[in-house]
């Protein structure tokens, strides 16, 4: 395990078909997909798909960068588009050898900013995938909207094995607001998470999302991106997110603290105890 940043989902197993995205809170100030859009992918030879999700989707303020909330997408026939049936997976994957490896659906973007249209395939896609598809908004009413939709119920039990549903929240406030949007998911069924980061104050888990048990999951991270623009995290408050999951059953993830490679994880937040996944549903 890296001493500055460790990952929840597996090597090689990010996805992006749809890019641009629109600040929501505070919290999106220094957004690494606003960064690495206006840097890394409009670097001089960067790939034509690279180049169709993110060329435009950024303003640039003095060092800043945020989404301007221009959507982009890839061609239809792209295929990438196939990228969760055609990837072997890993070849030892996080959640055990012979497991479903763990894909990370549009970690540079919220799919649910884009066109209905657009989360169909990209749920649907995954669906069919043989690896477990991790999706992340702050569009957490969207989002609940989107999967409380009827569905025939075979349809839904499949979906519920192979999608974790996952909400971001950086204080106790935006927990607090994107929690009660997800409550419906979790009292259907679905695998919960939440990525509390970048986390910007301290959070209670409040009693019936830790009893949600392994069906949860908290990821704790602090904010990466520039130094100078970095917000702190108190490690503390990533023991006491520690302490409470514990408690309750619920798988704990210390991804990183702020500014990674100059503030690295403290030793009593690398163990086994900080590193742990929900429990794979089988269909």
């Amino acid at each position: 395990m890296d001493a500055g940043d460790t990952v929840w989902w597996d090597p090689g197993g990010t996805w992006n078909p749809v890019g641009g995205c629109k600040p929501v809170s505070t919290e999106c100030a220094n957004c690494y997909a606003a960064i690495q859009a206006g840097t890394l992918h409009q670097s001089a030879g960067a790939k034509r798909e690279v180049r169709l999700l993110y060329d435009g989707v950024v303003n640039k303020r003095g060092e800043r960068y945020w989404f301007n909330g221009k959507p982009t997408e890839l061609p239809r026939g792209h295929s990438s588009w196939n990228f969760p049936l055609d990837w072997p997976g890993a070849d030892h994957p996080l959640l055990g050898d012979g497991q479903p490896s763990l894909i990370f659906a549009c970690d540079m973007t919220d799919l649910f900013y884009h066109e209905r249209r657009l989360i169909d395939r990209v749920v649907g896609t995954l669906g069919l995938s043989r690896h477990i598809g991790q999706l992340l908004t702050k569009r957490s009413d969207v989002m609940a909207e989107y999967f409380t939709a009827p569905r025939p119920p075979t349809r839904l039990r499949h979906l519920q094995t192979k999608l974790w549903l996952g909400f971001s929240a950086g204080n106790q406030h935006w927990f607090d607001v994107r929690w009660s949007h997800m409550r419906a998911l979790a009292a259907a069924g679905w695998v919960i998470f939440v990525s509390l980061g970048p986390l910007l104050g301290p959070v209670i888990l409040p009693p019936d999302f830790l009893a949600l048990g392994k069906r949860g999951w908290v990821i704790c991270s602090g904010e990466q991106g520039p130094r100078k623009f970095c917000r702190d995290m108190n490690p503390a408050w990533a023991r006491a997110l520690r302490d409470q999951c514990a408690a309750a059953g619920v798988p704990f993830f210390m991804k990183q603290m702020a500014r990674r490679e100059a503030n690295p994880i403290p030793p009593d937040l690398m163990t086994s105890r900080c590193r742990q996944f929900p429990a794979v549903r089988l269909p």
